[in-house]
């Protein structure tokens, strides 16, 4: 028997958040911090050890300090 245990990893995969991005002119504070918030209730109940962000995280080079 091994002196240590093996524990699953649990990974969740995200791409493409896009945050500060407009749509149809309308700028979409309100849906990123939900989006944010889905996720961080997401990563505490599902006990994430590593979270990946494959692609854009914000929308522009250059975001805004509130994106």
């Amino acid at each position: 028997m091994p002196a240590f245990a093996i524990k699953p990893l649990t990974i969740l995969h995200t791409s493409d958040w896009h945050l500060g991005r407009r749509l149809y002119g309308r700028m979409r504070y309100e849906e990123f911090e939900a989006f944010l918030s889905w996720l961080q209730e997401t990563i505490s109940a599902q006990k994430v050890d590593v979270l990946i962000v494959a692609g854009d995280i914000f929308d522009t080079m250059t975001p805004s300090n509130r994106a």
